[in-house]
């Protein structure tokens, strides 16, 4: 995606959209997501599918999908879901779909989107997923609004976010850093300088802006995370899973 200093409309100059640090170093944060970042794939499936696992048809959106890490895994270990990806990124997109595609995976698809605006096609869907997505987006709550309208009555999303400042802000700072040394002159981008994380109460305010059914938060050593379910569906007990997978993470990894 090339950045433009401006476009012509009649008689106006109207400021083009600012390029992406994710398009430009989309390469690095496929890296990053494949080889720093948590995998919560068993955390994820435990929080959002019943014990006896997912009903053939189960709809599972991965927002902020970035190369498709959990969309490909979910759809890996549960070939009876259908998973989507949804990522601003056309090029991590690309990524995405050819790692699907590696996987020969048919119940597996990706989008562009925005999450403060989700697509018309997305829908009345069963689960949604988001990890570290709240770092970067503005406007939090209007975001958390769109998975709360687009999940089903009885529809669950599971929330990971990390709570280490430093670390946390590597990724996204390199990211900065390459696009100033790639780009002759350095471009204007529309991510934040540095990633934004929360602290536990701001967390919690966030996840509470919508009216959930349930909303558990947990907490781990790196990371904070929230399962709610939307009213209107069978419910079950949200809390045993959710404290035996991060218990279990946060005794065997030390790592973000």
């Amino acid at each position: 995606m090339s950045t433009v200093d401006s476009e012509i409309s009649g008689n106006s100059f109207v400021p083009a959209e600012p390029d992406s640090l994710f398009e430009r170093c989309s390469w690095f944060y496929a890296l990053c997501r494949e080889y720093l970042f948590r995998d919560h794939t068993d955390e994820i499936a435990g929080s959002i599918f019943p014990e006896s696992g997912p009903v053939a048809g189960t709809h599972v959106v991965e927002l902020g999908c970035g190369p498709g890490f959990y969309s490909c895994r979910l759809a890996t270990e549960f070939p009876e879901i259908q998973a989507t990806g949804i990522d601003l990124s056309e090029n991590l997109l690309v990524r995405a779909k050819l790692r699907a595609a590696r996987r020969r995976l048919v119940n597996c698809d990706f989008r562009v989107g925005d999450a403060h605006a989700l697509p018309g096609a997305i829908g009345n869907v069963d689960a949604v997923v988001v990890s570290r997505l709240f770092l970067i987006v503005p406007e939090r709550e209007a975001v958390l609004s769109e998975i709360f309208r687009v999940l089903r009555p009885g529809g669950r999303c599971f929330i990971a976010e990390p709570t280490s400042g430093f670390r946390t802000r590597i990724p996204l700072s390199c990211m900065w850093l390459l696009s100033k040394l790639t780009s002759s002159p350095a471009g204007s981008y529309r991510e934040p300088l540095q990633a934004h994380v929360m602290t536990r109460p701001d967390f919690a305010a966030l996840v509470h802006t919508q009216p959930w059914e349930s909303a558990d938060l947990q907490y781990d050593g790196w990371y904070q995370y929230a399962v709610c379910q939307k009213s209107g569906g069978a419910t079950h007990d949200l809390e045993a899973p959710v404290v035996a997978q991060v218990e279990a993470y946060a005794t065997a990894q030390s790592v973000a």
